[in-house]
């Protein structure tokens, strides 16, 4: 190429896509080496809908200034490389804008696009805080195991109404969670484990809580805490409340601190939510969705039974009415043949029943006649047996009796109680009403009562002798 200030030679023009052209060549050797990068990186704030990753990386002095500039991208099948690595390291937000990273690079000139960085890979470590190492380490170490799925892999029934709730008593993600979840319309039931939620007793608290729930048998287990400081969160972070986590048999779902703040459950528990309240809410709105899906169901299933109940009384109302047109048919046909039966038989035995009939009437008056004999000797015989009877002999033996009767009945008279009475006798009863027949029965201050013909008198004992 020319200067295009140099007066002593003609001026050549070049095409654009020339220059680029030379631009692309003078870079090519550069483009296939590969080399670490560290610098700010800033998120394009436009949507990104390719699934491709566009970014800048950006370097400043220490007073702030920007000192390099160029555009990065970081292709669709690296991109879903980096971000698996990164979520199961516990980092995810480590392409964030404004985050200062370390990426493997290349240099790639276009002739439409111009210079940029194509980024393959990203170095977790850059920069990384003791908690997000401390966070890296258990993950990875689980990872290895093969046991970081574990809880996810626990049957969660699709009625979760019995919960296991694990926070500290009175907190705020208790009384966001209780909230949530009491102010439904399910009837969901709280099994509550009080645990501290940060410092030196969490870890042994947490791992004794997930067994007592674990043995109390409820559907799913939830841990939620409130916001707090990344070292107030950090206790989460731990290697012993992971462990006993992932070998709970029940799942477990988590809900610790803000929408921005992550942990170690966050990656292991079957279900982690931003919040205390949005794991209340996930639950109810499982309810819902089940109740949705059980009255979709119910119609459909009704729907069903009314056009199979339609169908069949249909069919039945025709095998009914082909029926009754056979049976008419048939019973006709039986009716006729029966009549024609009845009338041979009729014509069979009416001799016999003629002379059957006048043989019977001929006993019947025979047994008449002999009645009619046996009564008027049976009377005979009574009458002659009443005239042996001598009546007055009888009445007299009858007197005789009412008199010894009437004697009786005038010494049962005289022995009454009231006859006696009249006599001068009288009747002592105690305070009680009983009858007193022996002084034994008195003591002295008793009350007794006499009783007279006329009347009665009560008595207080003074003296027995």
């Amino acid at each position: 190429m020319q200067l295009a200030n140099n007066q002593n030679r003609p001026v050549r023009i070049y095409l654009l896509s020339e220059v680029t052209h030379l631009i692309k060549d003078a870079l090519l050797e550069l483009s296939g080496y590969e080399f670490w990068v560290r610098a700010h990186l800033i998120a394009d704030k436009r949507e990104q809908r390719s699934g491709h990753y566009y970014c800048e990386l950006m370097d400043v002095d220490a007073a702030g200034d920007t000192i390099a500039r160029i555009r990065a991208i970081i292709w669709r099948h690296n991109y879903m490389k980096i971000t698996e690595k990164l979520q199961t390291l516990g980092i995810p937000d480590a392409l964030k804008d404004n985050s200062e990273v370390c990426v493997l690079c290349a240099v790639r000139y276009h002739e439409i696009y111009g210079l940029s960085l194509d980024i393959y890979d990203i170095d977790p470590t850059f920069g990384e805080s003791r908690i997000n190492l401390n966070r890296r380490q258990i993950l990875e170490k689980l990872t290895k195991e093969g046991i970081l799925n574990k809880n996810k892999e626990t049957y969660l029934p699709v009625a979760s109404l019995r919960i296991g709730l694990i926070t500290s008593e009175e907190s705020a993600a208790y009384n966001d969670f209780t909230k949530s979840i009491l102010g439904s319309p399910f009837s969901f039931q709280i099994i509550f484990v009080d645990c501290p939620m940060q410092g030196e007793d969490m870890e042994q608290g947490l791992v004794s809580s997930l067994q007592q729930v674990t043995q109390a048998q409820v559907d799913v287990i939830c841990i939620v805490r409130g916001g707090g400081s990344q070292a107030d969160l950090a206790w989460f972070d731990n290697e012993q409340i992971a462990r006993a986590v992932l070998a709970c048999p029940i799942p477990v779902w988590v809900g610790i601190g803000h929408e921005i703040d992550i942990c170690v459950l966050d990656f292991i528990a079957h279900t982690s939510c931003k919040t205390p309240t949005a794991v209340a809410e996930e639950l109810v709105r499982r309810i819902q969705e089940l109740v949705v899906i059980l009255k979709a169901a119910a119609d459909q299933l009704q729907n069903i039974v009314d056009r199979r109940v339609a169908t069949e009384e249909q069919l039945m109302e025709r095998s009914v009415h082909g029926a009754m047109v056979g049976f008419r048919k048939q019973f006709d046909l039986a009716a006729a043949q029966l009549d024609r039966s009845m009338a041979g038989v009729r014509s069979s035995f009416e001799p016999i029943f003629i002379n059957e009939k006048a043989n019977i009437l001929g006993k019947v008056q025979g047994l008449r006649d002999r009645s009619a004999w046996l009564l008027d000797t049976k009377r005979e015989n009574f009458e002659e047996r009443c005239n042996r009877f001598q009546l007055s002999r009888y009445l007299r033996i009858v007197a005789d009796k009412q008199a010894s009767l009437d004697g009786r009945v005038s010494h049962l008279d005289a022995m009454l109680p009231g006859q006696v009475l009249k006599r001068g006798y009288t009747i002592t009863r105690d305070n009680l009403g009983q009858v007193m027949k022996s002084v034994t029965q008195i003591k002295e201050d008793d009350s007794i009562e006499t009783q007279f013909t006329d009347g009665t008198a009560t008595s207080v004992v003074t003296e027995r002798r």
